[in-house]
């Protein structure tokens, strides 16, 4: 029997090979390190406020939607209350914007209010008060209790049930307060500072409720919307 002859291994070593892997290595070492760096870091106060912008604008979009379009016949306008109405219905500016300027800054007494009984384009609802009176912002009417409905007003409209006070139901252009906006926003579109009547443009509109008892279950007097700036409507007037 011969004796066994001892086992030999040769290994040979691509040394290139293994200074590229433990290249790759590294790379990927200082990429895990880097990514767990940022992840750590304090959040960008821009980036921040970009993305609630971005989110928010998201949700205006969906909460709100758009309002209906009415299709009138032909030769007649729709109005902000869901009628079709002829063109010589529309009322006429009565005042300057000169003049509504000035009216605007008469004294805080006994505060005086009505709905037109007459529709207006959104780029004249500024001159459609009667003299003496402006077009109202929603905080000059808002509590209505505090104010006197000027029923015997010639241009003022009145219900069956309006009794010495406002008719309830029957929406109106108002002044939001806001900067020049056309957004399907109530309390913001304004049709530009109610300067333009474009189709695509929305304005605010408000009425004062006929549901009291509407969720949450408390008496609120004023619901809003937006309507479209190519629309004609009633105007709420103040002074």
């Amino acid at each position: 029997m011969k004796p066994k002859e001892p086992l030999t291994i040769n290994l040979n070593v691509d040394w290139r090979g293994l200074a590229i892997l433990g290249i790759i290595v590294s790379l990927l070492a200082l990429a895990y390190s880097v990514a767990q760096a940022k992840a750590g870091a304090a959040p960008d106060a821009n980036g921040l406020q970009a993305e609630k912008l971005a989110n928010r604008q998201n949700q205006d979009a969906t909460a709100i939607p758009m309002p209906p379009q009415l299709n009138c016949p032909e030769g007649l306008l729709p109005t902000i209350n869901g009628e079709c109405i002829a063109l010589d219905s529309v009322g006429e500016p009565t005042l300057s914007a000169a003049a509504d300027i000035g009216i605007a800054a008469t004294g805080a007494g006994d505060r005086h209010f009505y709905l037109t009984s007459l529709s207006y384009f959104s780029n004249a609802v500024l001159n459609a008060c009667a003299s003496g009176y402006h077009m109202a912002s929603l905080w000059e009417i808002l509590n209505v209790s505090n104010l006197t409905y000027d029923f015997d007003q010639p241009s003022a409209r009145v219900q069956d049930d309006s009794g010495y006070g406002p008719p309830a139901g029957r929406n109106g252009w108002v002044r939001t307060g806001y900067i020049a906006d056309s957004s399907n926003t109530p309390g913001s579109g304004n049709c530009q500072d109610w300067s333009n009547t474009g189709s695509g443009l929305l304005g605010t509109k408000v009425m004062l409720s006929t549901t009291w008892e509407a969720a949450p279950g408390h008496i609120s007097a004023w619901e809003a919307a937006t309507d479209f700036c190519s629309t004609v409507g009633p105007v709420w007037c103040a002074k």
